[in-house]
């Protein structure tokens, strides 16, 4: 039977949805009550990406989502140390939970991942530009890093002028903006990234390690 329950002081607001166990399946906790977002981590979707994408993968999920409670909900209520502890965690409806969940979902999905993981924000790479599906000055390109993860560079990121954007096979520098997941269409992540320079109009790419 799935159980609900929140455990929240004057630091944190942690929501958790546990099965009969009490192991954590879902979770969305907060810095503080009505706080940033921190973790809105669910295990089932962790182990998918895991499996689709090795620990790359999850490590890009645990970096965007933050990372789950490992002990069960009542277990962890537990003494911390001798001076501190942990308030009990009590129960809440599932609607109550759902709220917390699309609250913390939505504040995980507009904000950068986090500073660790595998492949932080500003992180520099190079690629070989592989696609552009709609052809130059519309939408955007996709980018071969060697990973087995989409990478994609909005049109945003690219010059105004369609005649100046890299042609496939285009070997440059670029670095990493975000990490998308897309759930509700699949769950594939997709690694987003923009040119780390631009050549002036009508000169080549600059390929890295050359002036």
């Amino acid at each position: 039977m799935t159980r609900w329950f929140r455990r929240a002081d004057a630091g944190s607001d942690g929501w958790f949805e546990a099965g009969d166990d009490s192991v954590v399946v879902r979770q969305a906790s907060f810095d503080e009550p009505h706080g940033t977002a921190s973790v809105a981590a669910s295990r089932d979707e962790l182990a998918w990406v895991h499996e689709q994408f090795g620990t790359l993968g999850a490590g890009l999920y645990t970096a965007r989502y933050g990372a789950l409670l490992n002990d069960s909900v009542e277990d962890d209520a537990g003494p911390v140390t001798e001076a501190v502890t942990r308030p009990i965690a009590e129960p809440v409806t599932e609607a109550e939970f759902e709220q917390a969940w699309r609250r913390a979902r939505h504040g995980r999905n507009t904000s950068p991942p986090g500073p660790g993981g595998p492949l932080p924000q500003g992180t520099r790479l190079t690629g070989t530009v592989g696609e552009l599906p709609w052809g130059p000055g519309r939408t955007g390109l996709f980018v071969d890093l060697g990973l087995p993860i989409h990478c994609f560079v909005d049109l945003t990121g690219l010059p105004l002028d369609p005649g100046d954007w890299p042609a496939v096979g285009t070997v440059t520098e670029f670095e990493v903006t975000t990490v998308h997941f897309n759930f509700e269409s699949g769950g594939d992540p997709q690694i987003r990234l923009q040119p780390t320079a631009t050549p002036p109009p009508g000169r080549p790419w600059p390929r890295p390690g050359r002036p």
